[in-house]
């Protein structure tokens, strides 16, 4: 029986409960690029008093080639690798503030399809999970694990960079006036500590372009400018974090990873990925392009319509 055929196999059909708490499943791989997900985890827990669940994910015989040159059934060796990340999860979380009270699972598949479908049968309001450019996560699965799990997920997706230590103080949310771009930046906001700042920033797409009055760019400009300053009043009433806007020029993804580093946000939200085809050539490579390229933790929402959020108390 192939690998594919055997994950297939174990998995059940997902039943999602309608949890009345929050719950954070925290997807890790006992490495170095994990300890921004587990700490972002902890915090988020400890503020929120939010259920945890912390996820490990085996890849089948034989792709796990860690065991390849076992004599063992394949069944076998892939209940030893679970078996065995499960306590290299634990011992990695051992010395976490308020990790003792989460509960530890290690599951055998393939990455981004393991954590999309136990968050949806566990009810997770939120997935936690690192950059993982470097991970075991990423080797293991041979592509960008995270990349696929925000464009898969019901749920919104925290990608933690390795260097988190807290929540975030300065969050940058990328609006383009959707349901979903608005969504991320009301999460940013509930994700700052205490005194932190959200700056809500739209992306010109004309540029520095060169307009007059009346015309096209002019409008939309305008138009622009007049949305963003109706959003910014109804962060400011929604949140108790100070809230500011600018307006940024540029090819999109550059724009907004040059301005989070010239102020140093350590996070970037951004609405998640419609299912229309221009959205997911355009939008959607704008959001993959800025987590491949920050230097911070990304924030990805879903779209209008998937459901979930995290409830900040």
């Amino acid at each position: 029986m192939t690998a594919p055929a055997r994950a297939k196999r174990r998995s059940r059909p997902i039943s999602a409960p309608a949890p009345t708490e929050t719950r954070i499943l925290v997807a890790a791989a006992g490495d170095r690029e994990s300890l921004g997900a587990l700490r972002l985890a902890a915090a988020l827990a400890e503020r929120d008093r939010a259920r945890v669940m912390l996820l490990g994910v085996t890849t089948p015989f034989p792709q796990n080639l860690s065991t390849v040159v076992s004599i063992r059934q394949p069944v076998a060796i892939d209940e030893v690798s679970r078996r065995t990340l499960v306590e290299e999860l634990r011992k990695s979380v051992g010395q976490l503030p308020g990790a003792a009270r989460w509960a530890k699972r290690a599951v055998v598949g393939f990455p981004a399809d393991s954590i999309v479908e136990e968050a949806a049968r566990w009810g997770a309001s939120l997935i936690v999970l690192g950059i993982g450019r470097h991970g075991r996560l990423r080797r293991l699965l041979g592509r960008e694990t995270t990349v696929a799990v925000m464009r898969r997920a019901r749920v919104p997706v925290l990608a933690a960079h390795p260097s988190a230590t807290s929540l975030p103080r300065h969050a940058l949310a990328a609006v383009d006036f959707t349901r979903a771009s608005k969504t991320s930046a009301e999460l940013a906001s509930r994700l700052l500590t205490i005194g932190g700042t959200l700056t809500v920033a739209h992306v010109c797409a004309f540029g520095d372009a060169a307009s007059h009055e009346g015309d096209l760019i002019d409008l939309y400009r305008t138009g622009a400018q007049a949305k963003l300053d109706e959003m910014l009043d109804e962060l400011r009433r929604s949140t108790q974090r100070p809230v500011r806007s600018e307006m940024l020029s540029g090819e999109p993804a550059e724009a907004l990873l040059t301005y989070a580093k010239r102020s140093r946000a350590d996070l970037i939200a951004m609405g998640g990925h419609e299912h229309g085809l221009m959205d997911r050539i355009l939008l959607g490579s704008v959001r993959t392009q800025i987590v491949r390229g920050a230097r911070c933790s990304v924030l990805i929402a879903p779209p209008e319509g998937n459901g979930g959020g995290h409830r900040s108390r």
